[in-house]
């Protein structure tokens, strides 16, 4: 019996000193002080310069501020602010299917599906839609097929509304 209780008086004070290796470990890296980027922060295509950014405004009422790979290029992240919430109805209707479509590669990008939380895109909850936010819609991209520089067509239920430029990696 004395023997049992010097077995598992080692395995606690190994518990023990495992725990206390991982706090510090953890400890030292919430502490490390931001990386510094030499580089510019990104600027945000403006509202009046023309182009696809434009049409959107004009027609559906979003400003789009990007679209850029995330998750190493296997998502496409489609970032928008609302500007007229009865025209970006469409767009944040959670039964219409949001695609985007290459014409390049004949492909159709869609929103990856999670059994619990459902479609990877925001939606207006009981219809609120707020103009001061911006709203996200993920896109899959198997095989990173789109690249940067790549143009596409969103389009919602089958509807082409517009084309856009994929940018590059999102960095936060």
């Amino acid at each position: 019996m004395k023997r049992c209780k010097s077995v598992w008086n080692r395995a606690g004070a190994a518990l023990t000193l495992t725990a206390a290796l991982l706090g510090a470990l953890l400890a030292a890296g919430c502490a490390a002080p931001p990386e510094v980027s030499a580089k510019a922060p990104a600027k945000a295509p403006a509202v009046g310069e023309g182009g696809a950014d434009s049409a959107f405004l004009n027609d559906y009422g979003i400003e789009v501020r990007g679209l850029h790979e995330s998750a190493h290029g296997y998502i496409l992240d489609l970032r928008f602010r609302v500007r007229d919430p009865a025209r970006a109805a469409l767009l944040l209707d959670g039964g219409k299917q949001v695609q985007l479509l290459d014409g390049l590669r004949n492909a159709r990008l869609g929103v990856p599906q999670s059994p619990v939380i459902g479609g990877m895109r925001q939606t207006s909850r009981n219809h609120v839609v707020y103009t001061d936010r911006d709203y996200f819609i993920l896109f899959v991209n198997p095989g990173r097929a789109v690249q940067p520089g790549d143009a596409l067509q969103l389009a919602v239920d089958g509807k082409r509304l517009g084309a856009l430029t994929v940018g590059g990696e999102t960095k936060r």
